[in-house]
């Protein structure tokens, strides 16, 4: 008996061993072989880790048409617009699913049309129209920004144009669910016209909204904050106007509260924390050298992964990790795109050509390249990704 002790202790410690010692390496990291669902270009991806997925794109012949994924099996591809529209899609802890998408109605940038479908139940419900009079400051810019609580709550924010010359705008937040669609909409921010929204909503259903400009224009940097009773704050100025080429903000949010937003100058990324309910002063990710994007992910427990373009002394992507409550640490190099997503446990996933994976109690990022360059996001339990030109589905499995 005192043998088998023994010799089941030292099983232990050679397993808790071991433990420590991957904690800092990367554990192999598997992708399924792409799934091909659709013809045409995959333009957002989500999962919400526990059975379904959904996945909008454009089609090889115009329009936009979306597909979801439930107990395995990819649904038909529905259109779900005849327009060529930006969009993007979400999916909720419950299995329901939002699509919002944003065009032109004129040859000119504006004004918009922004539109939005529910899918419960195992069908689409009907075209929401959210506003025709939203502001784009140039193709691809101004889309809808959501997300979904914990309650599957979705919220939605968009910027809305007020007066065309001179021209100004206030940006519009409004909650709903599948079931009852979307309540009255709210004005949550007045003034320019930004052409830039970014939207973060963790579990409890606080969430950050953010304004700026995109391209290389110079704007001020705003936050806009809700509390998990559905109050919105006044708007803050994180970093004035003034600054050359001050723009593109890009914010996430953890579900303890702790906000991470990154935004670019000329040449430089910037950020701010807000911690306690307080935007820290912007400071400084690199000062120069960079190029013209960059991305942000927090985790359940508010830490973070930035991510940025360096073009000069060994260019690339490089990406730098943040805990709660601490600071930005070195650098690391890898070999994806600045779009990075992060699960409530602590994984983040980068997308691009090449797939990079920073598992939740590793600190070493898993590369896996693909044919094509992808778009991923990630929830409890599972990372995806969609290729292009065809929408090819890949998944792994992540803490």
């Amino acid at each position: 008996m005192h043998s088998f002790c023994t010799r089941s202790h030292l099983a232990t410690l050679l397993m808790v061993a071991c433990a420590f010692a991957l904690s800092g390496m990367a554990v192999a990291q598997t992708w399924s072989s792409p799934q091909l669902v659709a013809n045409g270009n995959g333009q957002a991806i989500s999962t919400n880790g526990s059975g379904t997925s959904a996945v909008i794109f454009t089609p090889s012949g115009g329009g936009l048409a979306a597909s979801v994924q439930s107990g395995g099996v990819w649904g038909n591809p529905t259109t779900l617009s005849s327009a060529t529209a930006a969009a993007n899609i979400a999916v909720a802890p419950n299995g329901d699913v939002l699509a919002v998408w944003l065009f032109g109605t004129t040859n000119t940038f504006n004004p918009n049309t922004a539109q939005a479908r529910f899918f419960t139940g195992g069908h689409w419900g009907s075209t929401i129209t959210i506003s025709t009079n939203a502001y784009r400051a140039g193709s691809g810019n101004g889309l809808p920004g959501i997300g979904f609580d914990s309650h599957s709550q979705a919220t939605l924010v968009w910027e809305e144009m007020t007066n065309p010359s001179p021209a100004s705008c206030s940006l519009k937040a409004e909650t709903g669910n599948a079931a009852g669609g979307f309540g009255s909409a709210q004005t949550i921010s007045t003034g320019n016209c930004f052409g830039w929204t970014n939207l973060a909503v963790n579990s409890g259903g606080q969430a950050v909204a953010v304004r700026g400009v995109p391209g290389i224009l110079s704007g001020a940097i705003i936050a806009i904050s809700r509390d998990a009773s559905g109050t919105w704050a006044a708007p803050v100025t994180v970093a004035a106007s003034g600054v050359y080429r001050q723009r593109q903000p890009k914010v996430g949010l953890g579900n303890e509260g702790t906000a991470v937003l990154v935004y670019l100058v000329n040449a430089g990324v910037r950020y701010s924390v807000r911690s306690g309910g307080t935007w820290s002063a912007p400071a400084s990710l690199i000062s120069s050298g960079a190029g013209g994007v960059a991305g942000v992910a927090v985790d359940g427990s508010g830490n973070a992964v930035a991510a940025y373009v360096q073009t000069s002394i060994n260019p690339g992507t490089y990406t730098v990790y943040r805990p709660v409550g601490g600071s930005f640490q070195p650098k690391v190099q890898i070999n994806s795109s600045t779009q990075v997503v992060a699960t409530p446990a602590g994984t983040f996933v980068a997308g691009g050509t090449t797939v990079s994976t920073r598992l939740a109690g590793s600190s070493t990022w898993n590369q896996t390249t693909f044919a094509n360059s992808q778009l991923v996001n990630a929830a409890a339990g599972l990372a995806i990704a969609v290729g292009a030109p065809q929408v090819s589905v890949s998944t792994a499995a992540v803490p």
